[in-house]
């Protein structure tokens, strides 16, 4: 079976949903494939991914990887991270971080305000 590691670069442990906890500053767990393809998609999984607070290294994961260019998944356009706002508050921030970047604001509120601004842009 094809194995992975995953890789916590924050500073603090992160607890895979239904599994082992990842020591933070570059701690790593080595996982079967079969195993992080049942969490991956995890909303909070995927916001940590996103924000690249965990990197994944193993053959499956390089291989997506280099399927699209190693850029991730395409970037969403205001509207579409607007609609996030009902959802997982850490996925909805970390899209609105991609479209905003450094000025992204703290809160709920102030994020939905600057994307509501930037979609009325030409």
């Amino acid at each position: 079976m094809s194995k992975i590691t995953i890789t916590n670069i924050r500073p603090g442990g992160f607890g895979i949903p239904g599994g082992p906890v990842i020591a933070g500053n570059n701690g790593s767990l080595e996982a079967e494939q079969k195993d992080w393809d049942g969490v991956k998609d995890h909303p909070v999984v995927k916001a940590w991914l996103d924000a690249g607070h965990l990197k994944v290294s193993g053959a499956k994961a390089e291989k997506q990887e280099a399927g699209n260019g190693g850029g991730g998944d395409e970037s969403k356009t205001a509207e579409q991270v607007l609609a996030l706002q009902g959802g997982q508050f850490m996925t909805f921030k970390s899209e609105a971080t991609k479209l905003l970047g450094e000025k992204t604001p703290a809160t709920k509120a102030e994020i939905i305000l600057a994307l509501e601004e930037l979609a009325t842009q030409p």
